[in-house]
């Protein structure tokens, strides 16, 4: 129940719902106060009323999408190296996020939609990356240029010792 003010002596009554257009005394100048029932009907019209969103649910931007899928690609490709027999498959799976990273800089390069103030708000880390629509490309890239050298290190250290 929304707040009155008494007449009399200026004081603000939080009355409770049941005593709507009844009549109260006033706690403090004992004067007696009929509690409005139009505030009860317009707060109980307030809350029935479903809340008007100004904002429609927006997907990340295709630039986005894509940084984020090279980036997933990357860590699984870290985390596969860690097994024996199944190390090589990193190789295909971080170059595959690599051309997926590489993709979503060029689309975020060309379009430049930037992100919805939903997505973007808050959420940015190190002066604001990852409010920005290349970011998420940016480190999906780097998550699959580190997993390629992690998984071609031996043949690079290899062929370094060799030449």
């Amino acid at each position: 129940m929304p707040s009155f003010v008494c007449p009399s002596c200026r004081k603000k009554i939080h009355p409770p719902d049941h005593l709507a257009g009844r009549r109260v005394m006033c706690p403090r100048c004992d004067t007696p106060i009929v509690v409005p029932a139009e505030l009860v009907k317009a707060v109980e019209e307030a809350s029935a009323r479903e809340p008007i969103s100004s904002e429609e649910e927006v997907p990340f931007p295709l630039a986005a999408r894509l940084g984020i899928i090279a980036l997933v690609l990357g860590t699984i490709s870290i985390a596969i190296l860690c097994v024996p027999i199944l190390g090589y498959v990193s190789i295909g799976l971080s170059s595959i996020g690599l051309l997926l990273g590489l993709g979503g800089l060029c689309v975020s390069w060309w379009s430049s939609a930037p992100l919805p103030p939903a997505i973007a708000g808050g959420v940015g880390i190190w002066g604001g990356f990852g409010t920005r629509t290349r970011d998420y490309p940016v480190a999906g890239v780097l998550a699959c240029l580190f997993a390629l050298i992690l998984a071609l290190s031996p043949v690079l250290y290899q062929w370094w010792v060799e030449r």
